[in-house]
Formats: structure tokens, C-alpha cells, sequence
């Protein structure tokens, strides 16, 4: 059984110039592939859709209404309200005069 190596060897002989066969005259190796790193899931999510929706590194910092603050759930269009995607932090009402009328004792009892 003829094999590759052999193969070559018996065309190398066979083609040799009459000096024979120099380090001028080898080909160059074709160079290595390198390897591409493999992607997350949330990477490749982000390839898929375009964008970068979800983060992957260190956990966002805790969200969380704090007792004792008012915030805006609802509001009109632009407003810094839970409703419009804003955080608790960035929903928190801090103007003087919309705090006036929130307290326990301005609610009606029906």
C-alpha cells in the first residue's frame, strides 16, 4: 500500500534538479489556523439580534423601592415613572410640592 508520504518522496526523486533539492526550494508552510474563541450564549443572543440587550460581566446593582421614598408608578408620556421603564432610583419623586398631598391622611376612606 502506497502512502501519502511515500507518495511524495517517490515525486520529489523524481523531479529533483541535478544539485538536488535546497532549503530555497521548500514551500512555505501554510500558516496555523487560529482559533476563534467561542462565544457565550448571551453573546451570540446579542449577534443574532443586533444589539446588546444582555450584558455579561458583573450583576447589575439591586433595584429596589426603599421604605420610607415616593415614587412615580404612573406618569404621562416621558415622565420618570416605573411605568415608563424607568428604575426606582430614577422614578423617585423628590419635588417639594408633589410630596404635599402623598402622606396617609390625604387619602379619602370610602
Amino acid at each position: 500500500m502506497t502512502t501519502l508520504k511515500k507518495l511524495v518522496k517517490q515525486i520529489n526523486a523524481e523531479n529533483a534538479p541535478p544539485d538536488g533539492w535546497s532549503t530555497g526550494d521548500q514551500v512555505a508552510a501554510a500558516p496555523k489556523k487560529r482559533r476563534k474563541k467561542k462565544k457565550s450564549l448571551m453573546e451570540q443572543m446579542n449577534d443574532y439580534y443586533g444589539c446588546e440587550y444582555i450584558v455579561d460581566g458583573p450583576k447589575l446593582k439591586e433595584d429596589k423601592p426603599q421604605e420610607g421614598k415616593v415614587y412615580a408608578l404612573t406618569g404621562g408620556p416621558g415622565a420618570q415613572c416605573i411605568a415608563n421603564g424607568f428604575s426606582w432610583a430614577e422614578s423617585e419623586v423628590t419635588d417639594e410640592a408633589a410630596l404635599v398631598n402623598t402622606g396617609p391622611s390625604s387619602r379619602s376612606s370610602d
